[in-house]
């Protein structure tokens, strides 16, 4: 038997790790169900085959809300419980069966026709929200299909433990979903490191390769794949050679992370002697579990978009507020910092559609916008500081008029809760995130009008490189290390110490080795990361200098390109830090 010849596929390494599994490629399931005229005396047996053809589908759904409720916990639950709020659709159930018994047409071609006709209004809409809404209609529709037809189901919730999936990209909700206990890598021709679908996949710490181009979808289901986090390499139908020749890496990874897991206990304090608070990334309720596990000092970036994209619509006060607080309860008395809705760009809102959203209604301009969905979720942050432990932190700030008028709203929230007879935190604490030039090189001014400065260097690369960071065509454009970057990053921190405050990271960028190291250097107070990379994090930070840290920052701030400042890091690393070097460099480490 002629053996599989190997291919390799190279990308944009976006979550460090090795995996080696079966390929799984996810593709939008497109039914084409055949036209059948139904004699009059089968109708009423059509009628029953439809009937259990959804009650085996939406037990497959209560199934799977129970099981991923259990397993990723509810936030993750609310994706599949808007499926099943589809699926009971009353109005669509009545009319399948109406057009069985008038046209006398079989159940999937019924099926189909009426999806396809009440879902016409939705699928015209230029509203990118209602795209979203979309994939939920197809994935109902695809279950019941496939239950009609006799087909197995395609859900990524559903394949088999050892799977690497191979994909153009993943909606939101797949990714969400991903489950790392059955997905054991990931491959995706588009997108970057800073991708939301990169980003999920490092917080379930899913080895993951982004930006391959077509290049890798001669793959087909079953075949062997490995992949390569750390290089951005996908290998399919990899040898027994190549095999053996990650083993001695691998087992050098394995033995290192091993050797960190005695830091989650520990305090993360440079060699010299300067504590770090190191925090996490987070959101949904689980990865801020997997946070306190590893040792984090609260939570640096509670993303909250989510919450607003599971549901399909504004979740209320009340249900944001006991998200909030199981997380403050969790880590009291470190702080857990809430950053309010980063909705537009690419998480979309319901009624804005825009020809380049990233410049557009985003974040703290869309939520000024709309004062009701701002309101209810500043009263949540702020019942939720009752229990001493929660901020709140403002996205895309770009101008000291939008900082002001987000804290008008702050100060009104309370006046609501007062008036309610609630408590909530009377030091309360209002920061901004730093992600837009315009912001860093206004500071040192937007530095009085708040109580912290987190810098969002995903974005505010984006914006000062103007680099889509999603985008596949220009994905290796996007450097973090650019000196124009750098400059802001520094910028900002001496402008936070100047007026008092502390400044902290909360970009993939306090996540990088190297940006560690400069970080450090700069005089940074915070850096908040994904879970996963909290005990190699504290490593790092135990094992460095900050002043001769802040010397290497000297050097770097002169150099002229991207290139220059990564070469310089690499034999400084070497020259002074030998214990850094030898993991990163001899153990084929990612650099």
């Amino acid at each position: 038997m002629k053996r599989k010849l190997e291919k390799n596929c190279r990308g944009i390494p976006v979550s460090p790790g090795f995996a080696l599994g079966t390929a799984r490629v996810y593709r939008q399931y497109v039914p084409a169900p055949a036209e059948r005229v139904l004699k009059p005396s089968a109708v009423v047996d059509e009628l029953k085959r439809f009937r259990q053809a959804l009650a085996a589908a939406t037990h497959e759904l209560h199934t799977l809300h129970t099981q991923v409720r259990r397993d990723l916990g509810p936030d993750f639950a609310d994706f599949i419980q808007v499926q099943l709020t589809l699926i009971t659709d009353e109005e669509v159930i009545k009319s399948t069966e109406a057009f069985i018994r008038e046209a006398q047409r079989n159940a999937e071609f019924a099926y189909s026709q009426t999806v396809k006709l009440m879902s016409e209004p939705v699928a015209k809409s230029a509203d990118p929200l209602f795209k979203e809404r979309m994939l939920d209609i197809a994935d109902v529709s695809n279950r019941v299909m496939r239950n009609l037809l006799g087909e197995d189901s395609r859900s990524l919730l559903e394949v088999q433990p050892g799977t690497v999936v191979f994909a153009h990209d993943l909606p939101p909700s797949e990714a969400a979903l991903l489950d790392p206990r059955k997905v054991v890598g990931l491959v995706l021709e588009a997108g970057g490191k800073t991708s939301h679908t990169a980003i999920m996949a490092k917080a379930k710490e899913i080895p993951a390769v982004a930006g391959t181009g077509p290049l890798c979808f001669a793959v087909t289901d079953g075949q062997r794949a490995f992949v390569d986090g750390y290089r951005g390499l996908a290998i399919l139908n990899p040898s027994a050679n190549r095999l053996r020749a990650y083993d001695d890496e691998i087992e050098r990874r394995r033995v290192y992370r091993q050797s960190l897991g005695a830091l989650s206990s520990q305090a993360p304090v440079t060699a010299d002697g300067r504590t770090i608070d190191l925090s996490a990334n987070i959101e949904f309720i689980a990865e801020a579990r997997a946070a306190k596990r590893y040792g984090a000092r609260g939570v640096g970036l509670f993303r909250t978009e989510y919450m607003y994209l599971a549901k399909r619509r504004p979740p209320t006060e009340d249900e944001q507020f006991l998200v909030y607080a199981e997380v403050a309860r969790l880590f009291k008395p470190y702080p857990v910092i809430v950053r309010t809705f980063d909705l537009g760009g690419d998480k979309v809102l319901a009624g804005y559609s825009e020809a380049n959203p990233f410049l557009g209604l985003r974040a703290i301009r869309l939520t000024l916008g709309k004062l009701g969905l701002f309101g209810d979720q500043l009263r949540a942050i702020l019942r939720a500081s009752a229990l001493g432990n929660v901020k709140v932190m403002f996205p895309m700030i770009t101008t000291i008029e939008e900082l002001r008028r987000a804290k008008l709203e702050v100060e009104r929230a309370k006046d609501v809760l007062k008036a309610r007879g609630l408590e909530f935190d009377p030091d309360f604490e209002v920061g901004i995130m730093v992600e837009t030039p315009s912001a860093a090189i206004m500071a040192d001014r937007l530095a009085h009008e708040c109580s912290f400065l987190s810098i969002g260097s995903n974005d505010l690369t984006q914006y000062t490189l103007a680099v889509d960071r999603g985008n596949e065509h220009v994905a290796r454009l996007f450097d973090h290390f650019h000196p124009a970057v750098l400059r802001l990053v520094k910028q900002t921190i001496d402008a936070a110490h100047q007026q008092g405050i502390w400044a902290g990271m909360c970009g993939e960028f306090a996540s990088d080795l190297f940006g560690m190291l400069l970080l450090l250097g700069m005089g940074v107070d915070e850096m908040s990361v994904s879970p996963g990379v909290i005990p190699e994090a504290k490593g790092i930070i135990r094992s460095i200098d900050s002043g001769a840290a802040a010397e290497v920052v000297t050097q770097v701030l002169k150099l002229g390109t991207a290139l220059e400042v990564k070469n310089l890091l690499r034999r400084e690393i070497d020259r002074r830090f030998p214990q850094l070097a030898e993991f990163m460099f001899n153990s084929k480490g990612n650099k």
